[in-house]
């Protein structure tokens, strides 16, 4: 299990917001196809960060235990 330092976050859900320590999560998403042995394509196709409470054991966006972030490139 990776075990990223938490960071101090502001969280915002139906337009009230909270303060708590996060973590988040990258995930990168790609498409491959092929005919054959033909590589047709092969790219990276999108990306979504996750953010959670660092106290959650669950992750799930829909089920209200993490909201959609963006990322901040530094």
């Amino acid at each position: 299990k990776i075990l990223p330092p938490p960071q101090r976050s502001v969280l915002v859900r139906a337009g009230q917001w909270s303060e708590a320590d996060t973590l988040s999560e990258l995930g990168v998403y790609g498409v491959f196809l092929r005919r054959g042995d033909q590589v047709l394509l092969n790219a990276e196709a999108g990306h979504l960060v996750r953010t959670k409470r660092a106290d959650s054991n669950e992750g799930g966006v829909a089920a209200g235990f993490a909201v959609l972030d963006s990322p901040r490139l530094v």
